[in-house]
């Protein structure tokens, strides 16, 4: 596969909406700083090429989400990932580099203060979504569907850096990167909702989310009838909730 990425972004309506959600209409102490944006862009398009040509410019992971948080706050995030978006297949993905980072969502997360993070990841159904090319043509938009099989993954750090690649290791280091894997959860009992918690120093670190449902035999084309329940289940954009809190 060549090296050129898929963005995707909520619509301003959608994205305006989840941070209300996270934040309220209030700035009280005990909420996070939510912000639908990559906190470490470059000048260009991140990644190492545009219709496969150098940009000379290496921007790092595309993050959907930055997350500011000490003691005691809370954030909620919601947007949309692929069905597979951790546990994708092969030929193309291989283990352990089975994450694949363009349909998985990335949070910038910076911590202020030692603290414990405790995230709940709950599958919801019925988020707009819109998928767009680095040249901002309209490539898909639509209605999130509800059969996310959550999973997450923490990393030491940001990458604002490296050559963002379409594959990454969601249960250690991620080769291409600068990350440091710290932990996750992969959701063995395949339930719709999955809980973690990690002890954080001050310092950044680096979240993914997306689905991992269990190996198959063989797989639904992604151009399947999502009338079959497998088809709905294993292909297209699934909407999530993650909640985010710090306690001492």
């Amino acid at each position: 596969m060549q090296n050129t990425q898929f963005k995707r972004k909520l619509s301003t309506g959608s994205a305006l909406c989840a941070l209300t959600l996270s934040l309220g209409m209030s700035l009280s102490a005990t909420a996070g700083t939510v912000e639908f944006k990559d906190p470490a862009t470059s000048q260009t398009y991140p990644g190492c090429a545009i219709n496969e040509a150098p940009t000379g410019n290496d921007g790092g992971i595309s993050y959907e989400w930055a997350v500011k948080m000490g003691k005691k706050d809370k954030a909620t995030l919601i947007n949309t990932v692929g069905a597979k978006s951790l546990s994708e297949i092969p030929p193309f993905y291989v283990s352990p580099d089975v994450g694949w980072t363009h349909t998985a969502d990335w949070i910038a997360l910076e911590v202020t203060e030692k603290t414990k993070l405790k995230v709940k990841v709950s599958r919801i159904e019925g988020v707009p979504y819109h998928i767009i090319t680095p040249e901002n043509t309209l490539f898909q938009k639509g209605y999130s569907r509800n059969m996310l099989i959550p999973g997450i993954a923490i990393y030491d750090g940001w990458d604002d850096t490296s050559c963002e690649d379409h594959r990454f290791n969601p249960s250690g280091n991620v080769d291409w990167s600068t990350l440091v894997f710290k932990g996750n959860n992969l959701n063995d009992a395949q339930k719709g909702t999955i809980e973690y918690e990690v002890n954080l120093m001050p310092g950044k670190y680096s979240i993914a989310v997306g689905g991992v449902p269990k190996a198959l035999d063989s797989y639904p084309a992604n151009n399947c009838d999502p009338a079959d329940k497998t088809c709905y289940v294993y292909t297209g954009r699934h909407g999530y909730r993650m909640e985010m809190k710090t306690v001492d």
